[in-house]
């Protein structure tokens, strides 16, 4: 492995802070600032569908830890953009679920990053796009067994 300026690693490194600070600023100039973290809201609104979660399920799927979704869900409850009720079969577990101003942010949000990942692939071919995710998907197994959690949608069987 080639360490330093030149190396995978580094590449990837760029990779992620350059599309994380697009998404940032586009996501300030859409007035979309209060989705500090997304992948909750995605999480709500395509895999738990309509139903609320615990905050405790909300970080399992996602594959962050509890106190980072509850951090994450406190500054998006603040901004209107989920609600907590208490579970009716146990008061001392609340349950998130999407307000309709959460669900606008969420198709707001798939515009962004659809034309974020229009631009980030172009020129690619689709088979190129496979081999990518092959290779992703190995990197995200190997750091698995290292120890790392990852989203339960892409845990090894």
């Amino acid at each position: 492995m080639v360490y330093g300026p030149d190396g995978i690693e580094q590449l990837l490194a760029a990779f992620s802070r350059m599309r994380h600070n697009l998404i940032r600023k586009e996501f300030e100039r859409h007035g979309l600032a209060t989705a500090s973290h997304p992948p909750i809201l995605f999480t709500l609104y395509y895999e738990v569908k309509g139903r609320a979660a615990s905050q405790k399920e909300l970080a399992r799927i996602i594959g962050i830890s509890a106190p980072t979704a509850a951090i994450s869900i406190k500054r998006m409850e603040k901004a209107g953009l989920l609600c907590k009720t208490s579970d009716a079969s146990d008061q001392r577990k609340n349950l998130i679920a999407l307000t309709p101003k959460g669900e606008t942010l969420v198709k707001e949000c798939v515009e962004i990053f659809t034309a974020l990942d229009s631009q980030t692939f172009r020129g690619f071919s689709a088979r190129e796009k496979e081999d990518l995710k092959g290779y992703y998907m190995r990197m995200i197994a190997n750091l698995e067994a290292a120890g790392a959690t990852p989203p339960q949608r892409l845990k090894k069987e």
